[in-house]
């Protein structure tokens, strides 16, 4: 039982090593920050045929932005689908590949022009 314990603590130990912090900030295009924005994270399952360190998670991730539009998590190696959006934004999709550094995702979001058309 001790071995058991032991080989799964390495193995946990493994896969925590590779992950890696994805963070970063939502700002409107006239660069005020944009607090409460949604960030989804989907994982990429296709390159894990190809690349080994495509670890990934199988369930989708979803953040909200503090009071200052910046956002942090933890996740493993691999390829994300980066999906931000806020109310009355235009929202936005993005391909990111994580690997064994820390990666900033700075976003600008454009305000709905069917948004901005009803705020007249």
């Amino acid at each position: 039982m001790k071995t058991l314990s032991v080989v799964l603590l390495l193995l946990m130990s493994a896969v925590a090593s590779k992950a890696t912090t994805l963070s970063g900030t939502v700002r409107d295009s006239e660069g005020a920050v944009i607090p409460k924005a949604h960030v989804v994270i989907h994982w990429d399952a296709s390159g894990s045929n190809y690349l080994g360190d495509n670890l990934g998670i199988k369930e989708d991730i979803t953040v909200s932005t503090d009071s200052e539009g910046k956002f942090s998590l933890e996740l493993p190696q691999g390829f994300y689908d980066v999906f931000v959006t806020a109310t009355a934004f235009t929202p936005r999709c993005e391909k990111l590949r994580l690997k064994d550094k820390p990666k900033t995702f700075d976003v600008k979001l454009k305000l709905s022009p069917v948004a901005s058309k009803e705020l007249d």
